[in-house]
């Protein structure tokens, strides 16, 4: 059964303004059924509960996710890896603050959550671990791994990274500079929008109280991103 989803429901609007046509290409993309069957069937039982990191960054990476797969021009295969990746990144978190290890906690679970076997699982434990890990962390992560395709790896865990990245806009944090792909940096003003509109929708603060005390943390977690 699916749910309903306050990220579709924006998404189906049309007054998107000058992102307007990028709303149009995800809707017109080969993959987007997976899209919105990866938003539709998330499982909500096993995500952490939490206005930073809930349901809401759940489903605002997953949509990063599907326009990072379209602008780079991901296989279907990839695109839905991706899409799995980016809806059980933060399962292993267990507080909003600074968290190195909740990536490979997620990593630990993600094939019982997602069903992945083989050579997938391997890329997308990766990935997850990845994703809360300094960057120049990230050839030994693929290498503990080791799945066969490194440079599969290496994207989907890049094109993770920067999807959770574009909605660091929730906490005053994004950086482009950080961002690996051109395409990614290219959606930012987008991320802000997505955030604002899901918010407002939501009736939560668009700084949540949570900030002040992240920004205590502000050069340490800046880490994480190069």
């Amino acid at each position: 059964m699916t749910r309903d989803s306050i990220l579709l429901d924006l998404l189906n609007q049309p007054n998107w303004d000058q992102f307007q046509p990028l709303v149009d290409r995800l809707h017109a993309w080969t993959f987007y059924p997976l899209f919105l069957h990866a938003v539709e069937n998330l499982n909500l039982s096993v995500l952490y509960e939490s206005d930073i990191h809930g349901i809401g960054h759940v489903e605002r990476t997953t949509c990063h996710g599907a326009m990072c797969a379209m602008d780079e021009a991901l296989s279907e295969a990839d695109t839905r890896l991706l899409l799995d990746a980016c809806s059980y990144h933060d399962i292993g978190r267990t507080r909003d603050g600074l968290d190195f290890v909740h990536g490979s906690t997620a990593a630990r679970f993600i094939g019982l959550v997602t069903g992945r076997t083989g050579e997938d699982l391997l890329i997308l434990q990766a990935a997850v671990e990845a994703h809360s890990r300094k960057e120049r962390e990230l050839p030994d992560i693929l290498n503990k791994y080791h799945p066969k395709d490194m440079s599969r790896g290496l994207t989907i865990a890049q094109l993770l990274k920067d999807s959770d990245g574009l909605d660091r806009v929730r906490i005053c944090d994004l950086t482009t500079e950080f961002l690996r792909r051109p395409s990614s940096v290219a959606r930012a003003e987008f991320a802000q929008a997505l955030y604002v509109r899901y918010q407002t929708v939501t009736g939560l603060p668009l700084i949540p109280d949570f900030v002040p005390e992240m920004k205590k943390h502000q050069a340490e977690m800046a880490q994480i991103w190069k």
